[in-house]
């Protein structure tokens, strides 16, 4: 049995996808911010590195909330993303569950990040 979604699903469900990673992005890069030597600490990266990584997440995710580059702003996230994943499997040996630390969510937003990237911002975007 074949599931026929209604054409205009697609578009809605790409809406979705950028919506959601995009906002999480938006945030993140509020977040840190607030105190980016906290983060560079945190991260072990050198201070202009987070300054960079921060507005990367901030244009990115404006990018992809608006669509407008969605697709320039996800390959910047997967980048950043496999910086990420990088950094907790190689050098901080983290867990896969993202409750326990992990790299679950990088996974996930990497992921996310692709699906625009091949699919594009659909229709429902500022610039198509």
């Amino acid at each position: 049995m074949v599931i026929t979604a209604p054409d205009y699903s697609h578009n809605l469900l790409l809406l979705l996808v950028r919506l959601v990673v995009g906002t999480a992005f938006i945030v993140s890069a509020r977040n840190k911010n607030r105190d980016i030597r906290k983060f560079s600490k945190n991260d072990g990266v050198p201070v202009p590195v987070a300054v960079l990584v921060m507005v990367i997440e901030y244009i990115s995710g404006l990018a992809l909330v608006l669509g407008v580059y969605a697709q320039i702003g996800a390959i910047a996230l997967m980048v950043l993303m496999l910086g990420t994943l990088r950094l907790h499997i190689f050098k901080w040996k983290s867990p896969y569950w993202a409750q326990s630390g992990g790299w679950e969510y990088d996974l996930i937003m990497f992921t996310l990040a692709g699906v625009i990237l091949v699919f594009g911002s659909g229709s429902i975007a500022l610039v198509r």
